[in-house]
């Protein structure tokens, strides 16, 4: 299941990152990726030689025909996915997702992997377009040559993500199951940065507004710190210090009352 929202807190990010990458598949299993991403509401723009100026996020629009992508797993988005506008409109000449500026979409990765596909690395290519708009600045001067660089004080930049990759590992192999969220309803996304030092922040997607308890326990099973949250439909924040603790690694523990999931998280000051 796949879950989006209007509005997120946070400027934009892609989750999961070139670090954690893609789940691996197994031939004759079940395969799913969810991504999360997080269009910014702003950003700024570098010019040499005037330094930075502002602009506003109109959208991010994904290109849904991901490059690399084996024939037998499937793309689909909340929200939906928007048909090609046509040969008339080269820029959105494809199935696409149209992120507005300050929310957040999500795309799920599905599909039955055959049990004689082939092994090995898919690299993959998400084409991502950004579309700004009311490119401005506080400098009087440098704002009023805004429309000479940027006519119409818009910009239009194309960016293809490469780092992305499936891997398929050959059977018998451990099986690759649907995600957490698909099973228990939740699922812990990411917990930053991990090592720590001070506060690592746990970021967690629920399908359902909710009571939450989260748990935090020693390598020697003590119980170091627990409380009660409630989780909102979408994509949620729980910040955890850890300032008070001592060196070590820690297991973090998040329950919706009926399922528990697990983390570890190392503190090193």
């Amino acid at each position: 299941m796949c879950t989006g929202a209007q509005q997120a807190p946070q400027n934009s990010y892609i989750i999961p990152d070139s670090a954690t990458n893609f789940v691996h598949g197994c031939q004759g299993n079940a395969y799913e990726q969810i991504m999360y991403i997080k269009a910014a509401k702003d950003t700024v723009i570098s010019i040499a030689g005037l330094g930075t100026i502002t602009a506003d996020i109109d959208s991010f629009v994904v290109n849904a025909n991901i490059g690399g992508m084996p024939a037998y797993l499937t793309a689909e988005s909340v929200p939906a996915l928007l048909p090609a506008a046509g040969p008339g409109s080269p820029k959105s000449d494809f199935s696409r997702l149209v992120i507005r500026g300050d929310s957040l979409a999500c795309v799920r990765i599905f599909g039955n992997v055959p049990i004689g596909a082939a092994i090995g690395t898919n690299m993959l290519t998400v084409g991502l377009r950004v579309y700004t708009s009311n490119i401005h600045s506080a400098d009087l001067v440098i704002d009023a040559i805004i429309p000479s660089i940027y006519p119409g004080r818009k910009t239009d930049t194309l960016t293809n993500l490469g780092y992305y990759k499936i891997v398929i590992d050959p059977f018998p192999c451990w099986a690759v199951g649907v995600s957490n969220l698909t099973k228990y309803d939740f699922d812990i996304i990411s917990t930053t940065p991990n090592p720590t030092a001070n506060q690592t922040r746990v970021a967690f997607m629920s399908n359902t507004a909710g009571d939450f308890e989260y748990k935090l326990v020693n390598s020697l099973g003590e119980l170091i710190r627990t409380e009660k949250i409630s989780a909102t439909n979408g994509i949620n924040y729980l910040d955890v210090d850890v300032h008070a603790v001592s060196n070590g690694f820690y297991m973090f523990s998040l329950s919706n009352g009926k399922n528990l999931l697990s983390q570890k998280i190392q503190v090193n000051k």
